[in-house]
């Protein structure tokens, strides 16, 4: 068999022995070894490549590194600055040390709330993983360790973009992704360990400690000192300094100083590696510790005062009341009880959704601070500061009497007295110790031989004494009760201003309307001779050694809405209920007191009464007033004074 000759053409001509014929068939045909072909016999392909495909690569190729280059310059040169700060901050980061709050103690250093460590997990949004499969690794891994659904850790972490970005700049929402977010608000020491431990399979996720607020009252300063919370996206907006997951003050006490409270956090500056694992500290600015106040209130007279009324609530068979007690030479606030109260732990530690509708829907509305809120048909207890004006105007003096016989009829309609028969011949002072209403009817609306004030100069007189208006005080959240007159019955009601408009308006009944705070605040006034104090809480704040650093002195509102003279007849008058009218069991009490009961008809047809007091001792020089209220607790004498009686006992023996 002949061999095949290794140089033959790939096609038509053979190789003659070995020399190479160079003759082509076609021009398709090619040899394996052998000269190029001329020009003339170049493949078509060749003819196809014209310099013009050349000027366009070259032309693409030089527009796109015109367009690295510009970019090069705008991210070197123009946002240069920018640009290192941003990996600057992807490297370095601040963590925040959290100051512990100020705590509260009551006027005699009773410790009345703490702050106990809370370890909690959060997550920062600019620093999750860019890739949606990463990410969702990270959330798989985070459950596992604190055993939380992932689809929940997913949606806290991620569903709050869109409220950050929108209508915000690029500052703005450079500064809210970097915002930690709240994912489990309490997880254990021992979970807290095992974060840290697995940090760099938690990219994005932290966990640290966040001290929350435990209140020592048990629920009796609720409505005084109030509570923390997380701070609401509308809060953060209005304020600087603060994280999503910082707490703030939501009311009361905590509110009214939560800048005092607060203190200042303190910042560490670490350096930290790609899976956001730190790795150097470079240092740290200590937090500074909020102060203390010491506050106005005697704890064990709180107590005291709430169990008192307490009893004689349940005795009334009703479930609602409020008291308070000041010392009317300073505006101290001793005492303030709103039952029924709630447990304010509740709300620091995060409160419930079953939690929160079950105060919520409480028909008794445990949340509402009644001694400052609650709006309440005052009944004989302004009767005083009716007759102050009468006094002041000069319509009456200490000699003017009226006779009592049970009442008096002004055509088809009769305005009785309480007490049947009436209470015979009455001046200013049996008036106020026996509450004689037809005394009231006559100097209010005028009768027989006397000069009523009318609606507006009642109206003006109680207001000098700070009715129908809130009461300065350091605590948010009053009502400011109703004094009415015949514009506002006519604004309001559409409703003609009668005669016994005036007569009802004279005993504290009607539309009028008063607080138990505006009630303390004016029984004050006459119990210190004429200066209306600001309320007040704040005694003094210490810092966290216990030192003074400031005290807070009394403030005067006003002074004299009334002349001395008349002062004195108002207090003797009270003096009088006291060792003959209807506060006589008050004459038991180690010191001189002065009072005044009152019966408030509220309810279809007034049906129901309010039992009220108010009283102020020693009599000569008052340290202590105090107001009682029993909504819907009857008669004042039976059920409101026993609750001062049995307090003002305690507070002068104990």
């Amino acid at each position: 068999m002949k061999k095949k000759n290794i140089f033959e053409p790939l096609t038509g001509v053979k190789a003659k022995n070995t020399h190479v014929d160079h003759t082509i068939h076609s021009k398709n045909e090619r040899w394996i070894f052998g000269v190029l072909p001329s020009d003339n016999d170049a493949p078509t392909v060749e003819d196809e490549k014209s310099p013009r495909r050349y000027y366009f690569l070259f032309t693409l190729t030089f527009f796109i590194l015109i367009l690295l280059a510009g970019r090069a310059f705008q991210l070197q040169i123009i946002q240069g600055s920018e640009s290192l700060t941003a990996a600057e901050q992807n490297r370095f980061r601040q963590q925040v040390i959290r100051a512990p709050r100020g705590l509260f103690y009551d006027r005699n250093k009773v410790v009345l709330t703490k702050n106990i460590p809370n370890y909690e997990v959060t997550v920062i949004p600019s620093d999750l993983p860019i890739s949606g499969n990463d990410r969702n690794a990270v959330y798989e891994n985070v459950s596992k360790v604190i055993n939380m659904p992932v689809g929940e850790i997913k949606n806290i972490s991620e569903s709050k973009e869109e409220k950050f970005v929108k209508g915000k700049s690029v500052d703005e929402r450079r500064l809210l992704y970097g915002q930690p977010l709240l994912i489990s608000k309490s997880v254990s020491r021992e979970t807290s360990l095992i974060f840290e431990s697995k940090q760099a399979d938690l990219k994005g996720f932290y966990v640290g400690i966040n001290p929350i607020r435990e209140y020592l009252d048990n629920g009796l300063l609720s409505h005084v000192l109030g509570y923390v919370g997380r701070i609401s996206g509308e809060e953060l907006e209005g304020t600087s300094g603060y994280q999503l997951t910082d707490y703030i003050g939501k009311n009361g006490l905590e509110k009214s100083y939560e800048t005092t409270l607060r203190g200042q956090a303190g910042k560490e500056r670490v350096e930290v590696d790609s899976e956001g694992k730190i790795i150097r500290t470079y240092g740290q600015d200590e937090p500074l510790l909020g102060d203390n106040l010491l506050l106005t209130i005697d704890f064990e007279l709180q107590k005291k005062l709430t169990e008192n009324l307490t009893r004689e609530m349940q005795r009334a068979k009703v479930q609602k009341g409020a008291a308070v007690a000041v010392n009317p030479q300073t505006g101290e606030i001793l005492a303030m009880v709103s039952l029924p109260s709630y447990d304010n732990n509740l709300f620091a530690k995060g409160i419930s959704d079953k939690d929160y509708e079950k105060l919520t829907n409480d028909k008794n509305n445990p949340l509402i601070n009644r001694v400052t809120s609650g709006e309440y048909p005052s009944g004989s207890i302004i009767k005083p500061f009716i007759a102050a004006g009468a006094l002041e105007e000069g319509n009456v003096n200490e000699s003017t009497t009226v006779n009592s016989t049970g009442g008096i009829e002004v055509g088809i309609w009769k305005f009785p007295d309480w007490k049947s028969g009436g209470h015979g011949v009455t001046n200013v002072l049996k008036a106020i110790a026996e509450s004689v209403n037809t005394y009231f009817y006559a100097i209010g609306g005028g009768y027989q031989n006397i000069k009523g004030l009318g609606p507006d100069k009642i109206k003006n007189y109680l207001e000098r004494f700070g009715f129908g208006k809130t009461v300065e005080i350091d605590i948010e959240g009053q009502a400011s009760g109703s004094i009415p007159s015949p514009d506002w019955k006519e604004k309001v009601k559409q409703e003609q201003w009668y005669l016994g408009d005036t007569y009802n308006m004279s005993i504290g009944q009607g539309d009028v309307l008063v607080t138990p705070l505006q009630m303390i605040n004016a029984v004050s006034v006459v119990a210190n001779g004429g200066t209306e104090y600001k309320l007040h809480f704040l005694k003094s704040i210490l810092d966290s050694n216990g030192n003074i650093k400031s005290e807070k002195s009394p403030e005067v509102i006003k002074t004299k809405p009334v002349s001395d003279k008349t002062l004195e007849i108002i207090r003797r008058g009270m003096r009088q209920n006291v060792t003959a009218g209807s506060g006589r069991a008050l004459g038991s009490l180690p010191v001189a007191a002065a009072g005044k009961t009152g019966t408030a008809q509220f309810g279809p047809a007034n049906s129901q009464k309010h039992a009220w007091f108010e009283a102020f001792a020693p009599y000569d020089n008052p340290n202590i007033a105090i107001v009682v209220l029993l909504e819907g607790g009857g008669e004042g004498s039976d059920f409101a004074v026993p609750v001062a009686r049995d307090t003002l006992q305690w507070y002068f023996t104990k």
